[in-house]
């Protein structure tokens, strides 16, 4: 019972920081979101800063921790778009969980930028975007050993690449209203798809 209030709270208050930031949203504004009283809310966090660290770690850094999957088998294609996958069900999760669903690309950014102003929270978010950057890395060197990849490219230069599309992407369709996973997805395939197809040498057509 104590961890479904618990989730209950952290459920509430994250949807209330993307839509009104962690600054302007109140613990009234929690209360009256989750119908809980002042004393259920204190029964499971010692103030609304520690509501804040627990829907990061709920919606950020626990998500990337399960998302870590053993995944060599696959093929390059494959084990890139898992790592897109992330960002786009992260985003679709947004969206499909909120009755205000409008513009979630944005609002999660904007989370993520308010969160970056503590230097704690900023070191941990800079962490998790390393194991990312890294797991990148790893794939790419082992997609030109097993020679999936033949350009003459260096590692580095592939992922940074790779890495920068992911991002790019999502940051550039920040002011999609709705349908967010659906236009990621597209623009995935319109854009790093044919990029990965050059490193291999596949026909683009």
């Amino acid at each position: 019972m104590a961890k479904n209030g618990r989730d209950k709270i952290v459920h509430a208050a994250f949807k209330l920081f993307l839509h009104k930031g962690y600054k302007k949203t109140s613990l009234a504004d929690i209360i009256k979101a989750t119908q809980l009283s002042k004393g259920a809310i204190y029964h499971h966090f010692k103030s609304k800063y520690a509501i804040y660290l627990a829907t990061l770690d709920a919606f950020f850094f626990k998500l990337y921790d399960n998302f870590i999957i053993d995944d060599d088998h696959l093929n390059l294609f494959e084990r890139i778009k898992n790592r897109f996958l992330f960002f786009v069900d992260l985003i679709d999760f947004i969206e499909t969980s909120d009755e205000n669903n409008s513009f979630p690309i944005r609002r999660y950014f904007q989370f993520q930028l308010e969160s970056e102003e503590d230097p704690n929270i900023r070191a941990q978010v800079q962490q998790t975007l390393l194991q990312l950057s890294t797991e990148i890395y790893n794939i790419i060197e082992k997609a030109i050993q097993q020679k999936e990849i033949k350009t003459v490219l260096p590692v580095p230069v592939i992922s940074q690449q790779l890495l920068a599309m992911i991002e790019g992407i999502t940051i550039h369709h920040s002011t999609v209203e709705h349908e967010g996973k659906q236009i990621l997805l597209q623009k995935y395939d319109e854009v790093v798809v044919p990029y990965l197809n050059l490193l291999t040498k596949q026909n683009l057509s």
